[in-house]
């Protein structure tokens, strides 16, 4: 059943229990596959080790590389078993996590987790096979020539071993995740410049959570060192890539009303296909944020992304440039009225707000005062208030035209000293304009 009342006008509605039947059958499908692929692997887990150790300088001298407990060695064996099921099995899991979350995901957290996915399998397989199959091996040789002592021996436990590239690869993999995940987060602006950005905690907390689980007893005095690597590592690495300055559309800052209520406003400079001019955003106020579009009334991809926009944001207010609102389609305004957001219009396709032989000068005042407007959208006063302020910062001499009606009479030809304003009432209670009825 379509359910106009969610984030989107696209959201549908189910039962709990319809969500958790769907996850009980995809786990259970991930179960079987993973006990059938553990058990291949588990035949040939052996000769994996010895081809592993065969490639450790350690392996070359006779008797250097020892099994000091026998049962830590069978959990070894084991512990090995289920990660490379985990492994093999990991792109059936990501598809089966895809099918499940993807309803359930705005447009930009589904690129997100599209991107994560692929790219952290394809990438975090890479780094894995070539971290045991040539970096461990090489790190130890280091180790071993830089640590040596003439005359004395030395013997070096295989759990250990394991242990140890079993947490360098953990970290290796976290840092790289944490990396991709804050990059793209930021390229799609789901990542914003705030340090308490919920999402960048979210993907903090649940990294260091996973390194804190996986690290061996052994290693756990550098826990605090490494999760601090990780945290300021991965944001390094994050303000490097040239994503993290790429924003689809400037922010809404929080203003208050009269009443002290917050605002967030969002501009949609809609170009109406093409019809309507896009604004100069140096004229709107820097509490607006703006949102580019060619025909939000006409292109449901945009209208879902003004209302994942209005969601994430918590946008109250919605002002369209081209149209008054009217026109826009009926789900997309019970969306946003379910989500406490209101919508209005400057109407700028059927309003001449400067004559055509207007100077540069008066056709930036006009447009100063006209989309002052959308800096206070919840009600006529505010906006009175916001152009008077727009009008006094200005030396030109100028004529304001309004009318009582709330559209413009058809046929006006302005002069080029004159400007039409909206809300002339109001105005022309502080400052002169003429009326036309």
């Amino acid at each position: 059943m379509l359910n106009l009342e969610g984030a989107v006008p696209t959201d549908s509605s189910q039962h709990v229990m319809v969500h958790l039947t769907e996850a009980s059958k995809r786990i259970q499908r991930l179960v079987f596959a993973f006990l059938l692929v553990a058990i291949i692997w588990a035949f040939v887990i052996d000769d994996m080790f010895a081809w592993w150790l065969a490639r450790i300088p350690l392996a070359e001298g006779a008797g250097s590389l020892t099994i000091y407990s026998p049962y830590a060695w069978l959990d070894t064996k084991w512990t090995a078993v289920g990660l490379l099921a985990i492994w093999t099995t990991l792109p059936w899991a990501a598809l089966e996590l895809w099918k499940f979350a993807e309803p359930g995901l705005l447009q930009r957290e589904k690129t997100w987790l599209s991107t994560m996915v692929s790219t952290g399998i394809l990438g975090g397989s890479i780094l894995v096979i070539w971290g045991w199959a040539w970096g461990f091996p090489r790190l130890v040789e280091m180790a071993n020539n830089a640590g040596m002592i003439d005359g004395v021996g030395a013997h070096y436990d295989v759990v250990s071993l394991f242990a140890m590239a079993l947490a360098l690869t953990w970290f290796v993999l976290l840092l790289f995740l944490q990396s991709l995940g804050l990059t793209v987060g930021k390229g799609l602006d789901l990542i914003g410049d705030d340090p308490l950005d919920s999402l960048r905690l979210r993907l903090h907390f649940v990294a260091v959570t996973i390194l804190y689980i996986v690290t061996p007893a052994a290693f756990q005095g550098l826990f605090l060192a490494a999760a601090l690597t990780l945290i300021f590592g991965s944001e390094f690495i994050a303000n490097l890539s040239p994503l993290s300055s790429h924003t689809r559309g400037r922010s809404a800052q929080t203003i208050l009303d009269s009443e002290g209520g917050e605002r967030r406003v969002l501009m949609v400079d809609c170009t109406c296909v093409d019809v309507c001019p896009r604004l100069n955003q140096g004229h709107l106020g820097t509490n607006i944020g703006v949102m580019l579009a060619d025909a939000i009334c006409l292109n449901p991809d945009e209208v879902g992304t003004l209302c994942e926009r209005v969601s994430r944001e918590q946008i109250t207010d919605v002002v369209i440039s081209g149209c008054d609102g009217s026109p826009t389609p009926g789900n997309m305004k019970r969306s946003l009225e379910s989500m406490n957001c209101s919508i209005s219009g400057l109407n700028r396709l059927s309003t001449t707000i400067h004559g055509e032989m207007a100077t540069s000068e008066y056709v930036d005042l006009a447009n100063l005062i006209d989309l002052a407007r959308a800096s206070r959208p919840w009600s006529e006063s505010a906006q009175s208030r916001a152009q008077l302020k727009a009008i006094k910062e200005q030396d030109l001499p100028v004529h304001l035209i309004s009318s009582s009606a709330t559209i413009q009479p058809w046929g006006l030809r302005l002069q080029a000293n004159e400007i039409w304003v909206h809300n002339g009432i109001q105005l022309s209670e502080y400052i002169d304009v003429q009326m036309i009825d």
